[in-house]
């Protein structure tokens, strides 16, 4: 029997609207079509293995004691710990929120501060899950332009043009994914000053703060109260799969509702995760962080080098992160000419991936050794010169 005046046709029915549309990145579909053998360019992950140290402890905590669930936002003395990260802020331990990777925080936070309609300033080139989480929100992506031509710099002005009654939240990241810049202290003033008295939540993703070439990045939450942190162990102690991550926020309302979506969400980060972190902030985690710095630094240095020397063309000079930009707007289309590496077994990202402003670029990850990058480099010469 049918209720109403007429059967339902499931099959017509279709995905909420927050979910049409949303497809795997490109990031995603070139790693996942590479041939065997591959060298991955293409990477955002650390090659370096997660130190010793917090393997033991992981290990020790999981055969030693019980695990069971914590709080939902986290152990308070992994709170505490990164609540001291941010002296500027006197952040009390329930200011922050443990997440499952930086991801969950990312998401809850767009979702705690993004209504349907309300637009989302982001980076053009960023790394595409804003645009997404801001869909899943129900929010409109409205992007503002990191110049190719300045090596992606921060532009007030193109900022500034972008704001509208409607505009909610703005994101920035430092160092970037995908061009490894960083935003300086005046780049953030700027921005404090735009946004001074709009009430616009600012969403700042310091993933990679840890790995910088200079001076140690700031936080734009020096500069700016309504600053959501987004932040996590995955690329400065090679912790990807471990998925520990948080969210950080002044504003005990914003951080409350992030707490409850957290809970409803994922109920609490791993136990076994959260005990071993609380060794990320020793001396002997700040070594590998600052080995893990040299070592990036580095083989940045040598693959802009190296495809200067070898294939002509030009890359961005890395500032943090483990990202450089190569330019290959001579040579074409850019996903053409990632077709044609991923062909000879070489997986890079399009440009086009992160936004409009870095078409003809290919994002290019010095997540490998030199001797691979140089074979690297060696099968992309083979399939583009």
């Amino acid at each position: 029997m049918t209720s109403g005046a007429e059967a339902v046709n499931r099959e017509d029915m279709l995905l909420p609207r927050r979910m049409r549309g949303l497809q795997p990145t490109l990031i995603r579909q070139f790693f996942e079509r590479a041939l065997p053998e591959s060298i991955n360019f293409g990477l955002g992950e650390p090659d370096l293995p997660t130190p010793q140290f917090l393997r033991d402890e992981a290990a020790r905590v999981a055969r030693d004691e019980q695990n069971g669930y914590t709080s939902h936002p986290g152990m308070p003395a992994l709170r505490t710990k990164i609540a001291e990260q941010y002296p500027h802020l006197d952040l009390p331990m329930t200011g922050v929120v443990v997440t499952c990777g930086s991801q969950e925080a990312m998401t809850d936070a767009f979702m705690c501060c993004v209504d349907e309609g309300d637009e989302v300033l982001l980076p053009d080139p960023s790394f595409p899950a804003y645009d997404a989480c801001t869909r899943l929100a129900q929010g409109e992506p409205v992007y503002y332009r990191m110049p190719a031509d300045e090596e992606f710099a921060f532009d007030i002005s193109n900022f500034r043009s972008k704001i509208t009654d409607k505009t909610k939240a703005a994101v920035v990241i430092s160092p970037s994914n995908p061009t490894g810049k960083i935003m300086s202290a005046e780049n953030y003033r700027q921005i404090a000053e735009a946004l001074e008295g709009t009430g616009i939540w600012l969403l700042s993703d310091e993933i990679y703060s840890d790995l910088y070439f200079g001076e140690r990045p700031h936080s734009a939450s020096e500069f700016y109260d309504r600053t959501i942190i987004i932040s996590g162990l995955s690329k400065s102690l090679s912790m990807t799969g471990w998925r520990l991550g948080w969210a950080a926020c002044s504003d005990p309302e914003m951080i409350n509702a992030i707490q409850v979506l957290h809970g409803f969400t994922t109920v609490c980060a791993a136990t076994i995760v959260q005990k071993a972190s609380l060794l990320a902030w020793t001396s002997e985690a700040e070594a590998a962080k600052q080995n893990a710095r040299d070592i990036y630094k580095k083989r940045g240095e040598y693959l802009v080098d190296l495809f200067d020397r070898e294939l002509g063309l030009k890359a961005t000079k890395p500032e943090g992160a483990f990202y450089t930009m190569l330019d290959v707007r001579s040579l074409g289309d850019d996903i053409e000419i990632a077709e044609k590496c991923l062909q000879n077994r070489v997986v890079t990202v399009p440009g086009v991936a992160f936004g409009n402003e870095a078409k003809g670029f290919l994002r290019i990850s010095f997540c490998n050794t030199e001797e691979r990058m140089a074979e690297g480099v060696r099968r992309m010469k083979e399939a583009l010169v």
